[in-house]
């Protein structure tokens, strides 16, 4: 992760407005950064046409290696893109497009950024009148990046965005065309997205256009036509998604919307939930952020909306949210890597019971107790022969908690949702992960991991290859990486030392032809008395 400070700068920076049909609330927070390299453009009306017409405009803008490409970029695009012939005659697709690879062409002319190494995310966000006066509004969202936005559609997330990482095989093939490489799960070992504007170091390939260079601001583009089950709209920096799934954090917005809290104060309230209590998480909370919510008014008065939004909720109208949102983070006796270890030695055990404990007993066997990293694990559902599969917390909300899996001695199925960058969470908690000799069916990398036992040899420690034959039988539990990559991911693929409780996270881009998914079950089924050694491949899909 990037640099970081004794004590996180908890100042807000904070704004809001509204009109008859949209209401928005906006804070950013440096947290524990150095500095704040987030930028952000908020604006109601983009045009001067009537209301009826209007055009609005959300950006979040999140900076690395410096904040100078996403200060300008919270200061230019949404102009660029009102003066395009583009946008002029309604075709707001192409004129994203055109808006954020004019905006690069910009800044790599300008001469203050010649010696400028920054870049950032850009994800943006158009609501614009329908094509025709009876069509409906459309909801436009433009990314470039690891920033997202999500839609609140009856209670349920709709990802208006996707993640641009390395690893995606679209995008690993764009980086290798151009003559990139990746390593460690970022271009050419050192950036850890794979579309952004600046990072111009990555885009000197002069044979080829802006759109297929290693790295390109060429943003993928999602349309959304409103059907009047819209509630709100989330941007937001991965500071944020790094901590909580899409569905949680809708979850929370609309927990706050129904307690009748100001959109402002639920962005608030959304980063402090994010924020870590000390940056031993491998990067995790430690973060700039930046959140933005929209209310979808759809011909409601605000207090209309309100209690719209309220009523859904407290009748499960839609999706059910849940009464409380788990905390992210959990300081109780054992500490964030003591909750972490406990719950993920307790899966790759495949033992009945919660797995979830912070410092509970009987870990290997999922024990009980209080949740040590609440958003860290995105819901871990047990399949067939998966334990008794407790009730599971709050905390692992994507799957409802624990699916009940048929009782079962080691569970030859589990699945868990991890967030991105929890190399240093795992490494503390002393799960090993290492890159598999084959990547999956889609050809993605495939990511072994187990927790460090004390015989294990000092060979097979710093063996960040592949696994012997015998773990390789031993598969029985996959954790599945879907909520995207991490841009602050250790860069070290180290081994661990053979002392208990001591591991390192191992990443690479290794490609061959992947094994299907029925024949690592049929293994698994037949490796129950190994189950102290039982493996875990990790799915990067970001």
């Amino acid at each position: 992760m990037g640099q970081t400070l004794s004590e996180p700068v908890i100042e807000k920076h904070t704004s809001a407005d509204e009109d008859a049909t949209l209401v928005y609330g906006i804070s950013e927070m440096q947290g524990w950064r150095i500095s704040m390299e987030d930028a952000h453009a908020t604006i109601l009306k983009l045009t001067d046409a009537d209301d009826k017409d209007k055009i609005s405009f959300f950006a979040v803008y999140d900076g690395h290696g410096g904040s100078a490409v996403a200060k300008y970029a919270g200061k230019t695009v949404h102009g660029r893109l009102s003066k395009l012939p583009q946008f002029k005659s309604g075709d707001y697709e192409a004129a994203l497009k055109r808006a954020f690879l004019a905006t690069d062409e910009d800044l790599r002319e300008d001469a203050a950024f010649a010696n400028d190494s920054s870049g950032c995310t850009a994800v943006a966000a158009l609501l614009v009148p329908g094509e025709t006066s009876e069509a409906a509004r459309r909801i436009i969202v433009a990314n470039a990046g690891d920033s997202r936005s999500v839609l609140s559609l009856k209670g349920e997330a709709k990802p208006m965005s996707y993640d641009h990482k390395p690893t995606n095989q679209k995008e690993t093939a764009r980086i290798v065309g151009a003559g990139g490489f990746v390593e460690f799960g970022r271009v050419n070992g050192n950036l850890a997205l794979s579309r952004a504007l600046g990072d111009f170091e990555f885009k000197g390939n002069h044979s080829l256009p802006p759109e297929d260079q290693a790295v390109t601001a060429d943003p993928d583009v999602i349309v959304h036509s409103m059907t009047g089950e819209e509630e709100f709209l989330v941007l937001a920096c991965d500071g944020i998604f790094d901590c909580l799934s899409n569905q949680q954090v809708v979850d929370f917005v609309r927990r706050g919307i129904a307690s009748g809290k100001d959109l402002s104060k639920i962005c608030e309230e959304a980063m402090d939930r994010c924020l870590a209590p000390d940056t031993d998480l491998g990067g995790v909370g430690s973060d700039n952020m930046t959140i933005c919510v929209v209310a979808l008014l759809n011909g409601r008065t605000k207090k209309e909306w309100y209690a719209w939004v309220k009523e859904r909720v407290d009748n499960n109208v839609g999706w059910e949210t849940p009464d409380d949102i788990a905390p992210v983070f959990n300081t109780n006796a054992g500490g964030a890597a003591g909750g972490l270890g406990a719950s993920l030695r307790g899966a790759l055990a495949g033992g009945p019971g919660r797995g979830a404990g912070g410092a509970g007993a009987d870990s290997e066997e999922g024990g009980a107790g209080q949740a040590g990293v609440g958003g860290m694990l995105r819901g871990m559902q047990f399949g067939q022969g998966g334990g008794a599969g407790g009730p599971g917390s709050g905390m692992f909300s994507n799957f409802g908690g624990f699916g009940g899996g048929n009782d079962g001695d080691d569970g030859d199925s589990h699945v868990i949702n991890l967030p991105a960058g929890l190399a240093g969470a795992l490494s503390s908690a002393g799960i090993v992960l290492r890159p598999s000799r084959q990547p999956n069916e889609d050809g993605e990398t495939v990511y072994e991991a187990r927790y460090a036992d004390e015989d294990d040899s000092e060979e097979d420690a710093q063996d960040g290859g592949a696994a012997s034959e015998d773990t390789e039988k031993a598969a029985g539990s996959r954790f599945e990486e879907v909520e995207g990559g991490d841009k602050e991911a250790k860069e070290e693929a180290t081994g661990k030392s053979s002392a208990p409780g001591s591991a390192a996270a191992a990443a690479s881009t290794g490609s061959s032809e992947a094994a299907s998914s029925s024949q690592a079950e049929e293994k698994a089924s037949t490796s129950a008395d190994k189950k102290d050694d039982a493996m875990a491949g990790v799915e990067s899909t970001a």
